[in-house]
């Protein structure tokens, strides 16, 4: 099971952002736009740490972008999709 401090401490360091730390990010915060502000170049990043940290692979884009909404949401489906046990 993943916890969404490690999450954030993962995607602070996916995306190098500098300056962010993890207790700074709420769970409900965006990943994109004025969230974290990620972009669409980060969400194929995303998408392939994802298949290669967790073994998940989004079926298709619809189901991609719910996920992507927020950290809490990307951590339940980590937990409820993912091997979290690496």
């Amino acid at each position: 099971m993943i916890t969404t401090e490690k999450l954030k401490t993962e995607l602070i360091a996916l995306f190098n952002l500098e300056g962010v730390l993890a207790e700074e990010i709420s769970d409900d915060d965006h990943l994109f736009h004025d969230g974290l502000g990620l972009d669409s170049v980060d969400a194929i990043e995303l998408t392939i740490f994802l298949d290669n940290a967790y073994g998940i692979i989004f079926p298709n884009i619809s189901e991609s972008e719910k996920v992507f909404t927020s950290i809490k949401t990307l951590q339940e489906y980590i937990n409820m999709n993912g091997i979290t046990d690496v």
